[in-house]
């Protein structure tokens, strides 16, 4: 059975564009698990200026879909972040315990504006690992300033920032060209983490396996296990993607 990790998902029940109510919930639960998902981190929308539920709504919301995925699974774990509507008072609602990192860690995941400058995300996200924090430029593949830069995104890693991109987004035909970039990240080692980005059960639904099928015919299951397993389980642990040296000389920084 996979056992893969969901970093990406707006499960939790009428809170944001995700998920309407908790029957969606349950029907996005089954789909998830259905598809090799075990544990989800549930990633809610949170933007400073606009209506965010409260961490005691959030709260509430994730011991009711805790409760549902056991019933699906004694194994199925949920866990609560946000996905960060980027803003230069984020970090402050980020230390206020206001915006949440992710499952409790050093991680954040982060977007911006499609149409956003480079600069602007470039100075954001630097702005948070200054602060401390570990970023997760989510979906990736939609930034027009990022699309076929590729010069640009090797910068971001290089900076310390970590690439997500959405599952499906690798699907798609040769004539389909945000689906031959994002195969070119691929090529190129630019991806750390891909996850469903799922808002309902009909449309957007948590689907790993079709994507998962393509990644591990062109690249092997070491790569699906990198990205799914190895790299979901470093973040959860609040540890830098990289191995137990690397770890240990940035742990005396």
């Amino acid at each position: 059975m996979n056992q893969w990790t969901d970093i990406h998902s707006h499960i939790l029940p009428s809170v944001d564009d995700g998920s309407e109510n908790l029957k969606q919930t349950r029907n996005m639960l089954k789909i998830a698990h259905e598809e090799g998902i075990i544990h989800i981190i549930a990633t809610p929308h949170y933007g400073v200026g606009y209506i965010n539920p409260d961490i005691q709504e959030l709260q509430k919301k994730l011991e009711l879909v805790r409760e549902e995925a056991k019933k699906i699974d004694p194994n199925f774990k949920i866990d609560l972040g946000n996905e960060l509507y980027y803003s230069e008072d984020i970090i402050e609602h980020l230390k206020e315990s206001k915006a949440l990192t992710m499952a409790g860690t050093r991680y954040v995941l982060v977007e911006f504006p499609v149409f956003e400058s480079f600069r602007n995300i470039r100075t954001g996200l630097h702005r948070l690992l200054m602060n401390g924090y570990l970023p997760i430029l989510a979906h990736t593949e939609r930034y027009e300033a990022l699309y076929k830069n590729f010069d640009r995104i090797e910068e971001l890693i290089k900076l310390g920032v970590y690439i997500q991109m959405n599952i499906t987004s690798i699907l798609g035909g040769f004539i389909n060209k945000r689906s031959r970039y994002c195969k070119k990240l691929m090529d190129y080692g630019y991806i750390h983490f891909v996850a469903t980005d799922s808002h309902s059960d009909h449309n957007r639904e948590p689907r790993m396996i079709k994507g998962v099928n393509y990644l591990r015919k062109k690249y092997g299951i070491e790569l699906v296990n990198q990205l799914l397993v190895k790299n979901t389980s470093q973040l959860l642990s609040n540890k830098y993607l990289c191995d137990e040296e690397e770890e240990q000389v940035y742990a005396k920084q």
